[in-house]
């Protein structure tokens, strides 16, 4: 048997791990905050990116779950959007180890995974600044308006440089998002206030004089014929 050096073997595995994070591909971008279904595939955004450094094989697996995830909500398909989503977090958790029991609960009890943890404090600080550019998009400009192009790619930019564990790139095109939509929300506010506006003085209103009501009586008519 040909045994291989120790430095030979940690590349190949590094390599192995590498090629299993990137085989899914970049990931989209998260829809801006607005619902259930948009708050639960952004957390299954970071919870693969957590898992790329500590479990890749998990965060690929994860990856196809998410990507169901944002066709769904684009189909506006909701319910199972945020199911897959749920799915995508499930599958970048380690599966729970089985607590022994000398009873077995009368009633399957369902299995519950919490999100990885995060690797070091840039991770957190960019996973905020990530947060902050996803609740800009939001008011970005008119209300209910389509960001700009430039706007969503920025962000896009940022989510994937989380998942590149670029925590930098990540906290700078956050921020890019963040000041391009206050400054579209300014314009904004600006154009509604050069327009007219509606006058303040009250409209002068005609003199009213009630109409006297018909005094009620007897009908002269009906008084001749009863006597």
């Amino acid at each position: 048997m040909k045994l291989i050096p120790m430095s030979a073997a940690v590349l190949a595995a590094a390599l192995t791990l590498a090629s299993a994070a990137s085989a899914a591909g970049p990931l989209a971008a998260p829809p801006p905050a607005g619902g259930s279904a948009s708050s639960a595939i952004f957390d299954a955004m970071l919870a693969i990116s957590r898992a790329a450094a500590s479990n890749p094989a998990a965060a690929q697996t994860a990856t196809f779950s998410y990507n169901a995830a944002i066709q769904q909500f684009n189909a506006r398909d909701f319910d199972r959007s945020r199911m897959s989503a749920l799915t995508a977090i499930s599958q970048t958790a380690a599966v729970p180890l089985p607590q022994p029991s000398i009873i077995a609960p009368p009633i399957p009890q369902p299995s519950y995974y919490a999100m990885p943890l995060v690797r070091s404090a840039n991770q957190a600080d960019a996973e905020g600044y990530v947060s902050l550019a996803r609740r800009a998009i939001m008011t970005c400009g008119a209300p209910n308006a389509t960001p700009a192009p430039a706007v969503a790619a920025q962000y896009g930019t940022a989510v994937n440089a989380i998942l590149a564990k670029n925590y930098g790139s990540a906290k700078a095109s956050s921020q890019a998002v963040v000041d391009q939509c206050a400054a579209a929300s300014f314009a904004y506010a600006a154009q509604q206030a050069a327009l007219p506006q509606p006058s303040a003085t009250p409209i002068p209103m005609s003199p009213y004089s009630p109409v006297p009501l018909a005094t009620l009586g007897p009908d002269p008519a009906l008084q001749q014929g009863v006597r």
